[in-house]
């Protein structure tokens, strides 16, 4: 009898594992391997491709790399045995300890330091960033249980400090902070994507184990107007004239003067993109970001109102004295002291005269020359849209002064950028219509198709008629007898431009800076590209004609053989600069 009861007890014992196994395999098996699964499951973001940005010729001006941010999961790592892999590297000891001798060369990292990130309970702990992919490759054959990675990108950029201060930067989020990264960031950035998927153990992703998820969009190319080679030798003379000048910095710009497409904006002292560590306000453009008053380059903007509303010829007759008192008593005077001279309105402009511009410039009205100042686009966005610019300062005539209303004839009392003034000689040089100044040529998306982008508008200044008067009284400043601007000469080309010597804010507010300039088109009888060069407080000559006239004269000399420019034609005919 007992054992009888000993063989039904069992039996109901086995009846009940039976059951209980049909319950787990059956009945509440499919939801248990579905929370297992999703222990096991991870998503994870995937980058999606930054676009490039390209010179106008197609060479990558900055692009993004892949690179790993390597992690690990502590608890993992703390039961390797690299003794029984037979493909882990030789080491001793196991855990922690084993693995940070392991990657330390690898990763260039003391094993103790090593060490401390990967030894503790966090199941996610970032050890390395920034990692090369052959790096990872070598770091993912070891074998460590607990160790992953994450693909990121780096931005690079292949030429370093050329163009660095337009290109701007991106930060640790890749995403754009500065200049061109920055304005264009929807552009570049793409779309990123997902992927979904089962991890062992050890943190490696399981193969064939139903990965699922979202492809990345990678972000469009753009492709920029700047010469990558015009943008260097602009940079490097910009460079050498602080060296040769005293200079505390140096502009370039180069413009086509027909389209308004920014083929170089070069800064002294640019930083290499490539190094996070520089400060914010050491990058950028100070082309757009820094104003100050024209001074005698904005007489071209006098003497184009003047010809264009028939109150003077280029022939014009004046007796210039070293002063002119004006009718409400405030008086002018030229840079030096000279006698009373009798000159055209060609050579009131050659010499550069404060007093005859003023004398010349009476016979406009206050509203004329700020409209005309309006037209040439000053006190506007050049329309680059880099950030940080300046549109500078133009008072309308029910705000200036009695000073302010005669000393605006000679580019004082209000303030510009150096595009700003760039653009004013390319819309002379393109026969008085102001081209649009632009940096975006196009953009390529993923699916590869180039889409032109529309510069902007251009618009009519002055007649062709004003414009080519102008143009053969700007030759006078470099070809003319008297002229201030004989060192902007480029043997075999034509050059038309004007110098300037202008105040500028100092670090206390006051004006107590220089800015020397020389802004001018070449070649003058066909003009395909203005050339302006600024320089700040220089110390060897506050005259532009010493100190930015010559890297005018390099910079254009080298763009103008680039681009294949054939020299001009004909000979220079300056007007009469004298009666």
């Amino acid at each position: 009898m007992r054992q009888r009861w000993i063989a039904i007890v069992v039996l109901v014992a086995l009846l009940g594992f039976a059951a209980k196994l049909v319950e787990v395999q059956l009945v509440d098996g499919p939801g248990l391997a579905e929370n297992a699964r999703m222990e096991r499951e991870t998503t994870t973001t995937v980058p999606a491709q930054r676009g490039d940005i390209l010179d106008t010729n197609g060479v990558v001006l900055a692009t993004s790399e892949v690179r790993y941010t390597v992690w690990v999961d502590q608890t993992l790592v703390a039961t390797w045995d690299p003794a029984k892999d037979p493909d882990a590297p030789v080491v001793d000891g196991t855990g922690a300890l084993a693995a940070a001798r392991a990657m330390a060369p690898v990763l260039d990292v003391p094993a103790a330091e090593l060490g401390a990130a990967l030894n503790g309970t966090k199941r996610y702990k970032v050890v390395a960033r920034d990692v090369l992919p052959a790096t990872w490759r070598v770091l993912q054959g070891m074998g460590i249980t607990g160790l992953g990675a994450d693909p990121t990108q780096q931005r690079v950029y292949p030429s370093g400090t050329t163009a660095a201060n337009l290109l701007g930067y991106v930060n640790s989020e890749q995403q754009g902070a500065g200049g061109l990264e920055r304005q264009l960031d929807a552009t570049l950035s793409g779309t990123p994507g997902s992927e979904t998927y089962e991890r062992g153990r050890g943190g490696q992703k399981i193969p064939d184990a139903g990965q699922t998820g979202t492809a990345a969009v990678p972000g469009s190319d753009v492709t920029t107007t700047v010469d990558q080679d015009i943008q260097y030798k602009a940079q490097t003379e910009a460079d050498a004239a602080v060296s040769k000048t005293g200079a505390s910095w140096v502009v370039v710009v180069v413009e086509d003067s027909r389209t308004g497409a920014v083929l170089a904006l070069a800064d002294s002292g640019t930083k290499d993109p490539n190094d996070p560590s520089v400060p914010a306000d050491q990058r950028g453009s100070q082309a757009v970001q820094w104003t100050f008053e024209p001074g005698s380059t904005g007489k071209v903007i006098t003497m184009a109102n003047l010809l264009e509303h028939g109150v003077a010829k280029p022939t014009s007759k004046y007796t210039v004295g070293y002063t002119y008192a004006a009718d409400n008593g405030e008086v002018f005077h030229d840079s030096h002291e000279h006698g009373t001279e009798k000159l055209t309105l060609a050579g009131i402009l050659a010499e550069s005269s404060n007093s005859g511009t003023v004398q010349a410039g009476s016979a406009l009205s206050s509203q004329a020359q700020y409209d005309m100042m309006r037209k040439f686009g000053l006190g506007q966005a050049t329309g680059l849209g880099l950030p940080g610019e300046s549109s500078g300062l133009v008072r309308e005539p029910a705000a200036m002064d009695g000073r302010s209303r005669y000393a605006v004839l000679f580019g004082q009392a209000l303030t510009v950028n150096a595009v700003q003034v760039a653009d004013v000689f390319s819309t002379v040089a393109n026969g008085g219509v102001r081209p649009p100044a632009h940096l975006v040529q196009g953009t390529t998306g993923p699916d590869g198709v180039y889409h032109a982008q529309d510069p902007g508008r251009s618009t009519r200044v002055v007649s062709q008629k004003t414009a080519s008067q102008l143009t053969r009284m700007l030759e006078s400043v470099v070809d003319g007898e008297d002229g201030t601007g004989a060192k902007a000469a480029v043997p075999g080309y034509r050059v038309a431009g004007k110098t300037g010597t202008a105040e500028a804010a100092g670090a206390n507010g006051s004006l107590s800076s220089i800015v020397a300039s020389f802004v001018g088109f070449a070649p003058a009888d066909d003009p395909r590209l203005t050339v302006g060069v600024f320089v700040k407080d220089p110390k060897s000559s506050i005259f532009g004609g010493e100190t930015a006239a010559p890297v005018f004269s390099k910079v254009m000399g080298f763009s103008l053989d680039d681009l294949g420019v054939a020299p001009s034609g004909t000979k220079a005919d300056p007007y009469k600069t004298t009666w």
